[in-house]
């Protein structure tokens, strides 16, 4: 080698970015690079000629990649971390072999991992603060959803709404909404709908029970020209091409017929449909979202539903609690209620304590919908503004009476008539009121006062200043 090529391999040598490092076959340093002192915060003039298992007992690195080659006979990668600079690096020493196949010399090569370890640590911490801006985002969508009676106060419902939530995050399909007549399926359907890849798409909904079988399936399919007797002479588009790239909620899908159910069946395993009268099958893309108050299971053993089907709609399964399972929700729900019939009638009629307990102990056969019928009634029927006495006769129970709570004049001692007076007077302030400093107005407290107090009771205002 001339002396032109050995200064322009030095020269290689000393502009590496990568620290760069020869030791001999004994792992004393031979040869160091700047950048190689620069990543490991030592001086070359102070280490060539050291043994690298002296700067492993000084501290100066924890592991030495060289020593490890000379060991193994091979080539070995690791991660060294060097206390004096506070880098880490991502160490790599490859054996040089002589012509008797020993080890003559080892060239290291030292690159800085640090700003990847720093960029795992801001991608957690953007994951982490991602997650956290996605359940404020789910907590703020929750909450727009008391605007459509959806009210999730109980611990039952929240879980479902979270779980709907999930779903349409993923996209989800062949979703089974559960529940009894009245407790808010559609709502659910098109809270899953807006929050999902298909919102920008229409959302098409039709009640399974509403039609004739044949009629039902010319609704869902379409038909062809000449179909059938008083058929439109240009044919009919039917919902599930309406629906494409949208969503398609079937209400009541225990109602369809044995026929019905074979070609939605058919669908769902292909996402092909065939018009009535049509010959040739049409591929449509769409999610499907079915709900039902039956229960589906006894309908498939009396053989009114198809297995089959079942198995491919309930892919996920959502059930939502009858309103008496979830009496947290009725405070919050006839809050809601009052407020928005008040302003839609011009009215400003309240309950008190004996009519919210009153709706507590009712069993509410028609859920969320008998809530907001009885409210209804009450602000626009009622002549007075103290709706008590007409929800107790909207409310009196036709069977056996449920022992509501105790009322204050009912209570045995000083504490629990207090205690119950206090609650019935906060139950006014939340249904009057809109805010926690009209509620303080209201009843002659601080605010700070009232947060507390209804907090000690359970109940919350509709907003919080």
């Amino acid at each position: 080698m001339n002396d032109r090529e050995f200064n322009y391999l030095n020269t290689i040598f000393d502009r590496s970015e990568d620290g760069l490092l020869i030791c001999d076959a004994h792992g004393r340093i031979l040869k160091m690079n700047p950048a190689s002192e620069r990543l490991n915060g030592i001086k070359a003039c102070e280490v060539v000629g050291t043994d690298v298992q002296t700067l492993v007992r000084e501290g100066q690195i924890n592991r030495s990649a060289t020593q490890e080659v000379l060991e193994t006979l091979r080539r070995v990668s690791l991660i060294q971390t060097t206390p004096v600079s506070g880098v880490t690096l991502l160490v790599t020493g490859t054996p040089v072999f002589n012509a008797d196949n020993e080890i003559s010399h080892v060239v290291v090569n030292e690159r800085d991992i640090s700003l990847i370890e720093d960029m795992k640590r801001e991608l957690a911490q953007v994951r982490q603060e991602s997650e956290k801006m996605r359940d404020e985002l789910t907590e703020l969508t929750l909450l727009e959803l008391k605007n459509n009676h959806i009210v999730a106060q109980s611990g039952s419902m929240k879980q479902t709404l979270r779980l709907a939530m999930k779903l349409a995050r993923i996209d989800a399909s062949n979703i089974l909404i559960q529940g009894e007549s009245g407790t808010g399926k559609g709502l659910l359907a098109k809270f899953i709908h807006a929050n999902s890849m298909w919102s920008k798409k229409a959302f098409i909904q039709i009640n399974c029970a509403a039609l004739p079988e044949n009629l039902l399936e010319a609704e869902l399919f379409g038909y062809e020209r000449g179909a059938f007797t008083g058929a439109r002479e240009s044919g009919k588009a039917g919902l599930f091409e309406l629906a494409a790239g949208g969503t398609l909620f079937l209400d009541e899908i225990g109602e369809l017929s044995l026929g019905v159910q074979a070609k939605l069946l058919k669908y769902l395993d292909d996402h092909e449909i065939m018009p009535v009268g049509g010959t040739r099958s049409k591929k449509i893309e769409c999610s499907i979202i079915a709900a039902t108050n039956r229960n589906l299971d006894q309908r498939t053993l009396k053989h009114q539903f198809r297995l089959d089907l079942l198995h491919r709609l309930n892919t996920f399964t959502l059930s939502i609690p009858p309103l008496r399972d979830r009496p947290e929700d009725i405070l919050e729900l006839t809050t809601i209620c009052l407020k928005r019939y008040n302003r839609r009638y011009n009215r400003r009629a309240y309950i008190g304590y004996k009519a919210y307990e009153a709706l507590k102990s009712y069993s509410f056969p028609g859920n969320v919908r008998e809530l907001i019928n009885i409210i209804k009634q009450a602000v626009v029927m009622c002549d007075r503004r103290f709706l008590d006495d007409y929800i107790l006769r909207a409310t009196e129970p036709v069977g056996p009476a449920i022992q509501p709570k105790k009322a204050v004049d009912e209570v045995s001692s000083l504490p629990e008539k207090l205690r119950a007076a206090e609650y019935e007077m906060f139950m006014q302030a939340v249904l009057r009121c809109g805010t926690t400093r009209e509620a303080a107005l209201f009843l002659g407290i601080s605010q700070p006062t009232v947060v507390r107090k209804l907090k000690k009771h359970g109940m919350t205002m509709g907003k919080k200043a």
